[in-house]
């Protein structure tokens, strides 16, 4: 936290009453959201997977290769998303759920509302007008992921607690969007059998294009919902911020689709993203000061001292505050000090992460307190006998 970051004076709160997680993931089957994310995801199985098969019996060889090349993307996009994150604490169950969501859910009500869509908007600038697909696909498309991120932020268990989280579960939605679609261009394109093809679709859509697309999209609108549920802000702020962020996203996916610069792919892609990276670059660091505002007043007031205090939070507050901790206990104590602190920092960062998913006194709060006691004894015995040693 720098010094223009104000403490706040109270913290963990949010203007829309939070139920308390009855589940470890997303997966709660008490609750009737979770069963329509599940049946709508169903829907779209039925509904995407006859498309998926033919881009696989098109030409068997370039579609299994164009199927395998997005899974690598998948994991490849994924790490970068978490290397994105200041405090992990995500479960895997639940961005498995968003990855369908956007793979299967988003994709087949689209393959419904989208021919809609483009009759509707067609009938308005002209059948003939090159910018019918700039205006129609956002326009279908990015309410369809967001209500992915709206049914886990409504769902206990998948713990959307800040503008940060439904920033990361945007893009795990969009990305499994960016996967499904990709594949499906990939493998159609390239069922005359020529891998070339499908290296080129892939460096288009994938390596060039990635980074500013569906991901990027639904990264945006996601910050403004879970905004919209955790901040403390009147009602009508908050529904600004979370209407203007889905215009937005709306708007930079109908940007990058628009027919300019159309002379070459590569060039119109790189051209039109930039802009649009420096946007999500923009409000992934809004979501993340909002967010270090939020651990830090949890350090100051709300988790004692003896476990992380207002100092121990000043190493913790991004990753290269806690290397460089780190670094400093394994030139002061050795490799085996420097480890003792690294359990320690991610204990830590769970209790607060507890205290803020689950409130203070639940039972993660109260087994992590534990935790975080018995490693920084650990760590205190560890520096002791470094300093005997020498």
């Amino acid at each position: 936290m720098t010094a223009r970051e104000p403490q706040p004076l109270t913290v963990s709160l949010s203007a829309l009453p939070r139920l308390t997680p009855r589940t470890p993931s997303f997966v709660d089957a008490r609750s009737w959201v979770f069963w329509v994310f599940v049946g709508l995801t169903v829907f779209g199985l039925v509904r995407w997977a006859p498309l998926v098969f033919a881009g696989l019996s098109g030409n068997p060889t370039t579609g299994v290769l164009s199927g395998i090349l997005w899974l690598l993307y998948g994991f490849a996009f994924l790490v970068l998303l978490y290397r994105l994150e200041l405090f992990e604490r995500r479960s895997p169950t639940t961005v498995i759920g968003a990855l369908l969501w956007g793979a299967l859910a988003g994709p087949g009500m689209g393959a419904i509302a989208a021919p809609a869509m483009h009759d509707l908007v067609a009938g308005v600038i002209g059948t003939d007008n090159p910018w019918v697909s700039s205006f129609a696909a956002p326009l279908v498309e990015e309410p369809l992921k967001l209500l992915g991120i709206l049914a886990l932020a409504l769902i206990p268990g998948a713990r959307v607690r800040s503008a940060a989280d439904g920033l990361f579960y945007g893009a795990v939605v969009g990305l499994g969007f960016q996967m499904s679609e990709g594949f499906l261009y990939t493998a159609t394109f390239a069922a005359d059998g020529e891998t070339g093809t499908v290296t080129a679709m892939f460096l288009l859509r994938g390596i060039i294009g990635g980074l500013w697309s569906h991901a990027t999209f639904a990264a945006i609108a996601g910050a403004g919902l879970g905004y919209y549920f955790n901040a403390t802000a009147r009602r009508r702020q908050r529904l600004a911020v979370l209407c203007g962020t889905l215009a937005l996203s709306i708007a930079v996916h109908g940007f990058f689709n628009a027919p300019v610069l159309g002379a070459n792919p590569y060039v119109s892609s790189v051209v039109k993203g930039l802009p649009v990276l420096l946007l999500f670059f923009i409000v992934l660091r809004w979501a993340h000061v909002r967010e270090r505002r939020t651990f830090a007043g949890l350090a100051a007031h709300v988790v004692p001292d003896d476990l992380v205090s207002p100092g121990d939070f000043s190493t913790l507050a991004t990753r290269r505050a806690r290397r460089r901790a780190r670094q400093w206990a394994r030139h002061r104590g050795g490799y085996a000090t420097a480890r003792a602190l690294k359990r320690l920092q991610a204990a830590q960062l769970s209790l607060l992460t507890a205290a803020h998913e689950d409130g203070w006194g639940s039972p993660r709060t109260i087994e992590l307190s534990r935790d975080v006691r018995i490693l920084a004894v650990t760590l205190d015995r560890r520096q002791r006998d470094s300093d005997l040693r020498r």
